[in-house]
């Protein structure tokens, strides 16, 4: 018998259409050999790992300031 699957949020990102289009962009070239792209949510916005190692990851962008952030 199989349990129930849970399906628990860990974290949430949002894309503005720019940067979807940054990633469309750019797909081909972060994207692993079976065509997936890994994106990582780090404190300053989401970034796509660079496939050459030694050299920094693509900033994709951020949506918006997080909460509680003052825009400069």
């Amino acid at each position: 018998m199989v349990s129930a699957w849970k399906n628990k949020k860990i974290a949430d990102a949002e894309f503005s259409k720019d940067m979807v289009e940054t990633i469309l962009q750019y797909f081909e070239t972060y994207a692993d050999e079976e065509g997936v792209l890994t994106v990582e949510v780090r404190e300053h916005g989401l970034w796509v790992p660079n496939p050459v190692r030694g050299l920094p990851p693509q900033f994709i962008g951020l949506a918006r300031w997080p909460a509680g952030v003052a825009k400069q």
